[in-house]
């Protein structure tokens, strides 16, 4: 068996030497190295008072300025963003449709949204693909995101520090947490958030066309506006429809221009219609579950093809229905 000599003092002496000129070199590249850093690299600012904190994370209210800092966002946010300007008449559902996301996505990505009713030429963060974009302030926000959602996949995005990015000069930094919903929104989205999760789509797949309000008639179309109750969700014929809350069906059959009708009573004086079905599958008296299908989306009555007519009242009066099923 071979032996390798032991090291004699003097050698001994020299490897330490040589340690702790490598150590030190090392040491002053990496201080060098996060100084240029600091002084070369294009660094993320926000205004003062551009943002206030919830629970600990950054909600901006500043529209102007989050827009701003999304367009100079040098780093890698975690997934392609696009703005969007939105045109008169634009909702947030039609540029929601229009780049494939959910409305939670846009919503969680705009977290200065205070209405879901948007002014005409508001300018929107829209992500390429459905989750939540989230701005953070220190690393620790984002273990304490992944704990409130549970969340079992990889944090995307530059948010970790680098060799030559030991101590981070950014008043913010941008994550993206795939396919996950906002759990924390701003005050005046708090409450519509508490009903929406009461609340369920009457179809599982579909998009919204004529919406609450005044809007022309698809049949009378003589330039004037005329009161729309509900909103028209597109989908195909026979997609099954249930009800959004659980409730007692006290209407079922044919009703005027919306055709083969079911209304369904809820707690809290709420009531929900459903137009346009091909067919019905529920009678007057029923105790319905959002699990029931109460009859499949159709063409009938005043229609200009297949479609769900849906309409929420509270104590007979007419309310937005895309402030429950948003």
């Amino acid at each position: 068996m071979l032996h390798w000599p032991p090291f004699s003092r003097y050698q001994v002496r020299q490897i330490k030497f040589y340690s702790i000129i490598g150590s030190i070199a090392l040491a002053a590249v990496m201080v060098l190295g996060n100084i240029i850093a600091a002084i070369v690299c294009d660094h993320v600012t926000v205004k003062k008072g551009s943002y206030i904190t919830k629970q600990g994370f950054p909600l901006f209210t500043d529209a102007k300025e989050y827009i701003r800092m999304v367009k100079a966002y040098p780093h890698n946010p975690g997934v392609r963003l696009f703005t969007h300007r939105l045109a008169g008449g634009e909702s947030y559902w039609d540029v929601a449709y229009q780049y494939h996301i959910n409305i939670d996505t846009l919503i969680g990505a705009n977290p200065f949204i205070t209405s879901l009713v948007p002014k005409d030429g508001i300018e929107v963060v829209v992500p390429a693909a459905d989750g939540l974009l989230l701005a953070i302030d220190d690393v620790l926000d984002v273990r304490r995101m992944r704990n409130l959602l549970d969340y079992k996949g990889e944090v995307r995005g530059d948010y970790l520090p680098t060799p030559f990015k030991i101590i981070s000069t950014d008043d913010v930094r941008l994550v993206f947490f795939k396919g996950e919903k906002p759990v924390i929104v701003n005050n005046s989205l708090e409450k519509l958030y508490r009903i929406k999760n009461i609340f369920q789509s009457p179809i599982q797949r579909g998009y919204f066309t004529s919406l609450f309000g005044d809007r022309v008639h698809p049949f009378m179309q003589d330039g004037e506006l005329r009161y729309h109750n509900g909103v028209d969700i597109v989908a195909a014929t026979g997609t099954p429809v249930h009800p959004t809350r659980d409730g007692m069906v006290i209407f079922t059959g044919w009703r005027g221009g919306f055709g083969n009708t079911v209304m369904v009573q809820h707690h809290e004086g709420y009531t929900t219609l459903y137009g346009h079905l091909e067919s019905i599958n529920t009678k007057v008296g029923d105790w319905v579950t959002k699990k029931h299908m109460i009859g499949r989306v159709g063409s009938t009555g005043w229609s200009t093809g297949p479609h769900l007519h849906f309409t929420v009242m509270k104590h007979g009066w007419d309310i937005d229905p895309l402030l429950f099923i948003w």
